[in-house]
């Protein structure tokens, strides 16, 4: 049985050197993806300032202290919730996902029959149930910081902000204000009772 014979390969001087350079080029590329080096890097986000607290109170409307009690109000930061909406108008768009400024909020309806709430006699209603829309108004060290409330559903009907309903005397609840901003410095803040009485906003 014959054997066949092995050709060899002879590679000119140049292809060799080539394959070398081609070689030492892709382990240079391995190692430079693996060191990290050349990757987007995550930008380091400072701490932002501590946030002074607003509760406990009872919350100011029309000028005059409400039996709306602020049991708590936590602030913090993160992404708008809802869909996206086109600018209709003077009222603001707002994409998904957008920097917002949130605020968890816990009320107490401490109206009674006794000390009734806003329109109640207009209406002769006779329990003190209520409803209220609350907003918030943030600062920083250069003063307000402009903000659109966009606590979903939005755009807002009547009024911009949360809405609690039917709320019964002595009972609690809790909602979410969501104000759009780029800022992170907000240091500040305030709970505004925009609306309370005994039947819904108009």
């Amino acid at each position: 049985m014959s054997r066949v014979p092995h050709k060899k390969i002879h590679l000119s001087r140049n292809t060799a050197i080539a394959l070398i350079l081609l070689a030492l080029l892709i382990a240079g590329i391995i190692a430079y993806t693996e060191s990290g080096i050349g990757q987007p890097k995550a930008t380091p986000v400072n701490n932002p300032p501590p946030i002074e607290p607003v509760a406990p109170q009872y919350l100011p409307y029309n000028g005059t202290e409400s039996s709306i009690f602020l049991a708590s109000a936590t602030p913090g930061y993160g992404p708008y919730p809802g869909p996206s909406v086109k600018q209709m108008g003077n009222t603001p768009g707002i994409q998904k996902g957008a920097p917002c400024f949130i605020i968890y909020v816990t009320i107490r309806n401490d109206y009674t029959e006794e000390n009734p709430p806003p329109y109640q006699k207009l209406f002769n209603i006779t329990n003190a149930d209520v409803s209220a829309f609350l907003t918030a108004q943030i600062f920083n060290t250069q003063g307000q910081v402009n903000a659109t409330d966009v606590t979903p559903p939005y755009p807002p009907v009547p009024y911009p902000g949360a809405l609690v309903y039917n709320l019964a005397s002595g009972n609690s609840a809790t909602v979410t204000i969501y104000l759009a901003t780029n800022n992170r410095d907000i240091n500040r803040f305030e709970i505004i009772l925009e609306y309370v009485g005994s039947i819904p906003p108009p």
